[in-house]
């Protein structure tokens, strides 16, 4: 692996001095149009053949790069563009920085193969509504399913292109919500920190975090949208109009939506593939199970990983366990026979005060609940620790020490291992009920850990130790 190189901000100004070619000026953009359906354009010409063979001694051509990112052909002509050159010249930076380089194609959407492992990620950048037709969109969601990766920018922030997009993105997956990204997100920190960035709109400058919004398919950002334009900035240029971020933090963040891919690009091509325990006998009397809460802060992402810790908790105490993972609406599903909850996500939960209600009777009934911030997801943290003080306001919140019983049996667990450096805390906060615990949070990641498939740039526990730790919650708490 190549040594990192630190693209410097004296770098970047000696690309805006002229280093680098810019594109040219892309012009205030022209009133919207009526949404525009994509269809074939003109295929692009052949390469022509040099005028004489290459001699057996002559030099050849390095290879080409590999393509990472497809720019999607949004229009009949190249008027759809406002910055012909934005996504070459940002993995020319990123070549510079991390040593590999990459090289960004145009793609037809009527030709393109959706496959991945072609062009990892199709980049969607006009100012005009654009809209894919039925077909597209199934093998769009397919291309997203198999691991791809797609980015939209509202050039010049148009408004009229964000509600188009979202609108599609909406039907593509009407069972998912698109959230902005929390303050602790890999997007904001994987390899630039943009906490804060500077944003122009109608020139008019303004600090801020960015305006990212992502679809989550699993625990990755598999559709990043950018409501104020990105393009522009990596392209080298800017306007007095619209909605953009300056040109220094415009690349900062196209660096970590790059980093952000790169990482999670394997991730994504095991999606849908985890296997989920079934039971052919829907019996679960006599059988510990846990019931999984629904709730809107994105409450599924990793399926698979209930099932896997109660085949472990099996193995290692003997219990008899039902696999089937139980997803549970607190507005309508009876929690009568439920003697365990679950529930995890990476936004705030935003239970209902009917589901509070029910929450709270089934906690202070005798029941219990596991709950952690997938991801180490701040937003969670903070959105269920005002949950609980809703559902339990007397509760004593402890956080128990190495010594505590939870940590040593069946497992023993002496320190603590994460996957982030300089931390070596408990990792657990128990809610005490009349010295009962009722719940059990961490606000770093578990189920990751209990699937045992790792996610790049987050705060977890080390899966193995994630997995001994879930086992040792689940027998301490019906022992208990």
């Amino acid at each position: 692996m190549k040594k990192i190189k630190v693209l410097t901000i004296a770098v970047v100004m000696t690309i805006l001095s002229g280093s680098i070619s810019c594109a040219w000026e892309c012009g205030k953009a022209p009133p919207t149009k009526e949404p525009q359906r994509i269809k074939a354009g003109e295929s692009f010409p052949p390469l022509p053949l040099p005028a004489t063979p290459l001699r057996r001694s002559e030099r050849k051509n390095p290879p080409a790069p590999p393509v990472l990112v497809g720019k999607v052909i949004c229009g009949p002509d190249e008027t759809w563009t406002r910055a012909e050159n934005d996504i070459e010249n940002l993995l020319r930076l990123a070549g510079q920085r991390i040593g590999i380089p990459y090289q960004a194609v145009k793609v037809n959407l009527k030709r393109f193969s959706f496959d991945p492992d072609e062009i990892p990620i199709l980049y969607i950048t006009s100012v005009e509504p654009f809209v894919p037709d039925k077909d597209t969109m199934v093998k769009i969601k397919e291309y997203l399913e198999k691991g791809g990766f797609l980015w939209i920018n509202a050039s010049s922030g148009s408004p009229d292109f964000v509600k188009a997009m979202v609108e599609w993105v909406d039907k593509l997956y009407p069972d998912r919500n698109m959230y902005k990204i929390y303050g602790n997100h890999p997007l904001m920190n994987c390899l630039e920190d943009i906490s804060s960035v500077s944003i122009l709109k109608e020139n008019n400058p303004s600090n801020g975090s960015p305006e990212l919004r992502v679809l989550n398919l699993g625990c990755r950002a598999a559709i990043i949208l950018s409501p104020y334009d990105l393009g522009c900035g990596w392209a080298l240029h800017t306007h007095p109009w619209g909605t953009r971020y300056k040109v220094e933090d415009a690349i900062k963040i196209g660096m970590n939506m790059l980093t952000y891919c790169l990482g999670w690009i394997e991730f994504g091509k095991l999606y849908g593939m985890t296997p989920l325990y079934t039971e052919k006998i829907k019996k679960k009397e006599g059988r510990l199970y846990i019931g999984q809460i629904i709730h809107s802060g994105d409450w599924d992402p990793h399926p698979s990983s209930l099932g896997k810790l109660l085949k472990k908790t099996s193995e290692q105490t003997g219990a008899s366990v039902f696999l089937d993972r139980i997803a549970v609406d607190l507005k309508k599903d009876s929690l009568k026979d439920t003697p365990l909850l679950y529930m995890t996500g990476h936004f705030d939960p935003n239970l209902s005060n009917e589901e509070i209600k029910k929450l709270r009777q089934f906690l202070l009934g005798g029941g219990a609940l596991i709950a952690d911030a997938c991801c180490g997801s701040q937003e969670f943290t903070n959105g269920f620790r005002n949950l609980m003080k809703k559902v339990l306001p007397e509760a004593k919140v402890v956080v128990w020490d190495s010594n505590h019983r939870i940590y040593k049996v069946p497992f023993k667990i002496d320190s603590f291992q994460y996957t982030f450096p300089g931390e070596n805390n408990p990792p657990l906060e128990i809610y005490m009920v009349s010295g009962v615990p009722a719940v059990i949070f961490s606000p770093y990641g578990l189920g990751s850990g209990w699937e045992g498939i790792g996610r790049p740039y987050t705060k977890e526990l080390e899966a193995s130790q994630a997995q001994k730790l879930g086992v040792n919650i689940i027998t301490y708490l019906m022992t208990n």
